[in-house]
């Protein structure tokens, strides 16, 4: 037996290798995800079963043969086995071969549905079974997400579901070519395979689904609107659909991350490398987004965006880099260099100030490793006499629990400092309110995909107004992220939103353009539009 996995914990690893190499079976364990989905589109033979102790792994490893078993306490999903670690050996033995005898009988044996009912699309180990005639031949693969599917869904009875599901496959159906092969993963994503294309039609076709994607969709005699999410993959001669899957899987997933409504392709491996030797050539920048009041159109702080301009690879947006950063073990040292040079900006601004400003830092898990952030931002507040109350860290919320969980007393440790933080990218994900409860979070930001769709999408507008209520109740700070129009703004002041960010009032500018908001009288923003209560006042 072949056994193949993701373990966080050094004993369990240790452990989980003596038990395989006492039964005979082969093993290969690592500590790091991305090592691991190198391994199971390399690995051979197949492995039988894949372990981790991460239940947050396995959306990564959607299209897998092999037994899927998550070491735990708590179901991680419909497809996945769960063993308690704490069992002895002959029990963990057993029930790890007891799964794998089950995915084998099921593989072997059953009758497994090879159309969805609904759509009736093949399903997606079909539709890769069929693309085996193309071994050879270029093949491009597109994962098509619908954006905020979760919340479609929410609120509607299984008949409504039904009917939904049926008129999100025709639409997709509809509004791509008709050469290629289109199938169904879930009620949220599709699978187009392109066979005997090239990678720039590849990238043509994802590009211009994005703009199709979002005509109407008939639905119960109305009209409803989506935006899809988009990654896309290319081989130039098609032999491993797991490989394919994997690297199109990753590219949906960031571009879902970066709000939705995109295409994401590859990315290129080597930026990996290149990373430690763009730091040393300073091909690194920061540009400052400002935040704006809503109550009274002042500014009251900026997000500090990195830029990578480089010599081998152009102009790169984060979305490119940052998650192989992370996978790599750079981002403890990108996270000191970008939280170094805005706090150095920031210690600039002291003679302009009238009213404080907090400066937005996106951080890292990895920077607090070995107290390292804290450390940084005790030596900067000495040696530039800045106010640790002037930063506010930015993490997602996953992170942030991460961090409850392993860092607790550091995180309190910079709140004890005036060191603020902010949980990030609110509403991209199912949020959990009594985890969210759980962080040190005195700022909430809502994401732009969320943002976005408010003024078509109800659900959408009722979370982003939960949202603000929650803040409020809390007395926390609220920030809409991605403003882009006048009616945005107005639903927002609304719902009772504190502050906006976004191109409808200030795109992201350089540091020495950021210095001349600041001579602005009450650094007040003329991109505001007067509100209605203002002009009936003056009329």
């Amino acid at each position: 037996m072949n056994l193949c996995g993701l373990i966080k914990d050094q004993q369990l690893r240790e452990r989980l290798s003596l038990l395989a190499a006492t039964a005979g079976w082969s093993c290969w364990l690592t500590d790091d995800l991305a090592t691991l989905v190198n391994m199971l589109t390399t690995v051979t033979p197949t492995p039988d079963v894949v372990v981790s102790d991460d239940s947050r792994a396995f959306s990564h490893l959607a299209f897998s043969s092999a037994a899927l078993v998550f070491l735990g306490s708590e179901a991680a999903g419909a497809a996945i086995a769960t063993i308690n670690p704490d069992n002895d050996d002959t029990v963990l033995y057993q029930q790890l071969k007891t799964c794998v005898n089950l995915r084998r009988f099921q593989s072997r044996f059953a009758e497994p549905e090879r159309t969805e009912p609904i759509t009736s699309l093949p399903r997606h180990e079909e539709l890769f079974k069929s693309l085996q005639r193309y071994n050879g031949m270029p093949m491009g693969l597109m994962i098509i997400h619908i954006d905020h599917a979760e919340h479609l869904y929410a609120s509607l009875d299984p008949v409504s579901k039904t009917d939904l599901l049926s008129a999100l496959g025709a639409h997709i159906r509809h509004v791509l070519p008709h050469v290629g092969e289109l199938g169904f993963y879930n009620a949220s994503c599709f699978i187009f395979a392109l066979p005997g294309t090239s990678e720039q039609v590849l990238g043509e076709v994802s590009q211009q689904l994005l703009s199709d994607a979002q005509l109407p969709v008939m639905y119960r005699g109305g009209e409803i609107f989506i935006t899809v999410s988009i990654g896309f993959s290319f081989e130039a001669r098609f032999a491993d659909s797991g490989r394919i899957w994997a690297d199109a899987w990753q590219a949906m997933g960031r571009a879902a991350e970066q709000g939705g409504n995109r295409a994401e392709g590859p990315i290129d491996t080597n930026l990996s490398e290149r990373i430690p030797e763009a730091l040393g050539r300073d091909e690194f920048s920061l540009v400052l987004q400002s935040q704006w009041s809503l109550k009274d159109t002042k500014l009251r702080g900026a997000e500090a965006l990195l830029r990578w301009q480089g010599m081998e690879v152009g102009e790169l947006a984060p979305n490119h880099f940052i998650p192989i950063a992370e996978q790599h073990g750079h981002m403890a040292r990108i996270g000191d260099w970008v939280l170094e040079r805005a706090c150095r900006e920031a210690s600039t601004w002291f003679e302009r100030l009238i009213d404080p400003l907090w400066l937005c830092i996106n951080v890292s898990p990895q920077q607090f490793h070995n107290n390292a952030i804290s450390n940084q931002i005790d030596r900067i507040r000495r040696e530039r006499w800045l106010e640790p109350t002037m930063l506010e860290l930015e993490l997602s919320h996953e992170n942030m629990l991460h961090l409850v969980d392993d860092y607790r007393d550091q995180l309190y440790g910079l709140r004890d400092l005036g060191v603020r933080f902010a949980l990030d990218n609110l509403g991209h994900s199912l949020i959990d309110t009594p985890k969210l409860l759980r962080c040190p979070v005195d700022t909430l930001k809502i994401d732009r995909s969320l943002i976005a769709d408010i003024e078509t999408d109800p659900q959408a507008a009722d979370l982003v107004q939960q949202i603000c209520r929650l803040s409020n109740r809390y007395k926390l700070r609220v920030v809409a992220v991605g403003v882009e129009n006048e009616a945005q703004l107005e639903l927002l002041g609304d719902f009772g939103c504190n502050d906006v960010q976004g191109y409808l009032l200030s795109q992201p500018i350089a540091l020495h353009d950021f210095r001349q908001l600041l001579v602005r009288p009450a650094f007040s923003n003329p991109a505001f539009p007067v509100r209605k209560s203002t002009e009936q006042g003056t009329s």
